[in-house]
């Protein structure tokens, strides 16, 4: 989805950039939208704040409000699949390889 995003607002992903967290990944204003979704997921009350406040001024409240419940869903869904075991789909390798991530052998297709 990210990559069809980009690509449809003449943008370009550096998937890599995004699992090693630094640099840009092509994503206008990513490394608010980074800084947010870490500080969520990683539940960190002392960035959480103002990462909260450096991404509503960049990007507006309710964009704000829309990374936090994004990365919400995708932690949930994350957590749900994980403890069932569901295997990692065959479509999504060569992205996880690009990034530089290794699926464990339990949940390769």
């Amino acid at each position: 989805m990210l990559r069809a995003s980009l690509h449809e607002t003449g943008h370009e992903l550096h998937a890599r950039v995004i699992k090693e967290g630094c640099g840009t990944c092509g994503v206008p204003a990513g490394n608010d939208i980074r800084a947010l979704v870490d500080a969520c997921v990683l539940r960190d009350v002392d960035e959480y704040p103002d990462a909260r406040v450096r991404t509503e001024l960049r990007l507006g409240r309710d964009t704000a409000d829309r990374i936090v419940m994004v990365a919400a869903n995708f932690e949930m869904m994350n957590r749900l699949l994980d403890a069932i075991g569901v295997p990692v789909a065959a479509a999504t390798t060569g992205l996880a390889a690009e990034m530089g991530l290794v699926i464990p052998e339990h949940l390769r297709p």
